[in-house]
């Protein structure tokens, strides 16, 4: 009878129910509860967190990125470019995330620099990326001797570098704190975050920089764009 009076109240008063929404962590775009989860961010604090907006970046080189608000967008050269952030301290165990479109820009992601950026070819180093022209994510390594070398490529899941493909994000992990050495790679095409690749190579023991890689083009780099370390 309550019920009947209160729904009889409503169609004749036009009063609604009340809805309240308490969104999860683990929903919002830069929650934790995923990488906490795995527990890779055990011991590690924020060290880059462009949630809402980007920060500025303190170098780049190639094609030039412009930020607005919540997006850095490269200019249309075609070029092997990236744009990042040195770190206070040399560290030995990161996880950035970023979320990228890359329009027809060969290949996008992200990396980490054995040393601060350095003035033009970023060597040293470990990068995820996802390679549309080659068509796999690849996650790989720069070494001052070899040049560029992949470690590991997945075909099976990757991101296009055409104009009509969906915003994915991608992720790299890194522990290179000694007898562990590891690096993952992590990509979001919808919904939950997944891991794709992992290698144990021992090339590089710590890293003072983060970067965005890309090859012009328009590629977007969209918040959140976030890195934690240790």
């Amino acid at each position: 009878m309550g019920q009947s009076l209160g729904r009889l109240l409503r169609l004749m008063f036009g009063v609604k129910r009340s809805m309240t929404y308490f969104p999860l962590a683990e929903t919002h775009d830069c929650g934790t509860a995923y990488w906490e989860s795995l527990g890779l961010l055990t011991g590690m604090t924020p060290l880059i967190t462009n949630s809402t907006t980007i920060e500025n970046f303190d170098d780049s080189d190639g094609t030039a990125v412009t930020i607005t608000d919540s997006v850095a967008l490269a200019g249309t050269a075609a070029a092997a470019s990236w744009t990042g952030y040195n770190l206070a301290a040399s560290k030995t165990k990161l996880l950035a995330i970023a979320y990228v479109h890359p329009s027809t820009s060969n290949y996008i992601g992200v990396g980490f620099h054995t040393g601060t950026l350095p003035s033009s070819t970023l060597e040293d180093s470990y990068e995820a990326t996802f390679d549309g022209t080659g068509g796999h994510s690849e996650l790989a390594k720069y070494t001052t001797a070899g040049g560029l070398a992949a470690l590991q490529t997945e075909a099976t899941i990757y991101q296009d570098d055409v104009v009509t493909t969906a915003v994915w994000g991608i992720g790299l992990y890194v522990d290179q704190s000694g007898g562990s050495e590891v690096q993952k790679v992590f990509v979001k095409s919808s919904g939950q975050w997944i891991q794709i690749l992992t290698d144990t190579d021992t090339d590089h023991s710590s890293f003072q920089s983060v970067y965005l890689r890309h090859y012009g083009e328009s590629a977007r780099f969209i918040t959140p764009v976030m890195c934690w370390g240790a």
